[in-house]
């Protein structure tokens, strides 16, 4: 719990304004376990997952209490019989002797685990079996809070957006800070609006550092500010969240109803597709389109990785789109190919013709640059026989008018 219990130091506003405009944009799925939204058209998925990544809390391990386990109980708290609330808790802490710190730390650690992680109402009952759990410190440190907070969060999501959105206020139950932070996690440009974050420093080689560590200062929006977010040109938003390092429950899920369609969405959008308004209106997505598009994004086919968190079918449905859209490109290539090879015959038919019709201008101005020598000579004749020069024509003026006289 330590990430959780910083986060609690730092005093961080919960926006209800920001939770409520993402909420007003759920979409409702098959899926029980976990929740989809789209905000500015794009999707946003909030799973156990995400939950985790954003808190670092233990999601993975035995959630029931076995029988034999339940005999190993350290301490009997009387004010705590039957059921508790937070002041229940609080006065059994006060009245525990300073000499039993063990005690006193299952106690403390309860008090924080349904303060913060299991929100409810002032005059809500806590449960015998946490009690049962803290009176056991081995069993209260090893038991995942996470999942069962997170269960409580998502119930009372589901339960704000089927019946309580349209009311001036309503309460969720569970950790919704981890729900705030993850909405602002997945959509940078509302991070950077409306809190203030600091670079996580990774205290030791190998260990994970989780989400909530580095946030520092948040901000409440008003509803207009928030929508502002949504319009802007500028946006983006991350579907999926990408892993942390070395985080040994980055492949944490829970059993869920099978969605293979919405699976396959999923993974497409974790690639990096971005949802169109034809996708909106046709209510579907053509994925051969939605493939080309990542490729064309992110060089898809050069260093495509799998996620770890993809169903077999899922992978399945990805491999058989591949193949779709290989097989069609080797049929336009095939018929490419066709199509240059008929022209390059039109074109050595051509080039034929051409070389023939060259041949014959070539022989025509042969013919036409021989002259004939005896015409020639023929022609000159008769020139020198019809053309008299002036002087004889002036000299022949002179003779006749010496015979008139």
């Amino acid at each position: 719990m330590g990430p959780v219990i910083k986060l609690s130091e730092r005093h961080l506003q919960l926006s209800g304004k920001i939770i409520h405009v993402l909420l007003a944009r759920s979409i409702v799925t098959e899926k029980e376990n976990e929740l989809l939204f789209h905000f500015g058209g794009q999707l946003l998925r909030f799973s156990i997952r995400e939950f985790h990544m954003m808190t670092g809390l233990k999601c993975i391990g035995e959630i029931e209490q076995k029988e034999d386990e339940t005999e190993n109980q350290d301490y009997t708290w009387d004010l705590l019989e039957g059921g508790h609330n937070l002041d229940d808790l609080e006065e059994q802490l006060s009245k525990t002797s300073e000499d039993s710190s063990d005690e006193r730390v299952s106690l403390a650690m309860l008090l924080l685990i349904e303060s913060i992680l299991l929100q409810r109402s002032a005059v809500y009952k806590f449960p015998l079996e946490n009690v049962k759990k803290a009176q056991d410190i081995n069993m209260l440190m090893s038991y995942p809070w996470g999942r069962e907070a997170y269960t409580l969060l998502l119930k009372s999501n589901k339960r704000a957006v089927k019946t309580k959105l349209e009311k001036v206020k309503y309460d969720l139950q569970g950790f919704p800070l981890a729900f705030h932070l993850w909405i602002l996690e997945s959509i940078p440009l509302m991070q950077s609006a409306y809190s203030t974050t600091i670079p996580i420093l990774q205290t030791q080689e190998g260990t994970p550092s989780f989400l909530c560590e580095k946030y520092t200062c948040t901000v409440t929006p008003s509803i207009g500010q928030v929508l502002k977010v949504e319009g802007a040109t500028n946006l983006k938003v991350t579907c999926v969240l990408p892993s942390i390092p070395h985080d040994p429950e980055d492949n944490v899920s829970m059993e869920d109803k099978a969605d293979e369609d919405l699976d396959a969405v999923i993974e497409l959008f974790r690639k990096g597709y971005k949802i169109k308004a034809d996708d909106w209106r046709n209510r579907s997505i053509d994925s051969v389109d939605a493939i080309e598009e990542i490729a064309r994004k992110s060089s898809l086919f050069d260093n495509m990785e799998i996620g770890h968190e993809a169903s077999a079918s899922n992978v399945n449905c990805l491999v058989s789109e591949f193949k779709r859209f290989s097989d069609k490109m080797e049929d336009n290539f095939k018929s490419m190919t066709s199509r240059l090879s008929i022209m390059e015959e039109g074109f050595k038919d051509l080039k034929s013709r051409v070389s023939i019709l060259e041949d014959k201008h070539i022989s025509d101005n042969k013919k036409d640059d021989t002259y004939p020598v005896e015409d020639e000579v023929n022609d000159t004749d008769n020139m020198e026989q019809t053309y008299t020069s002036p002087v004889s024509r002036t000299t022949r003026g002179e003779d006749e008018n010496d015979e008139v006289k």
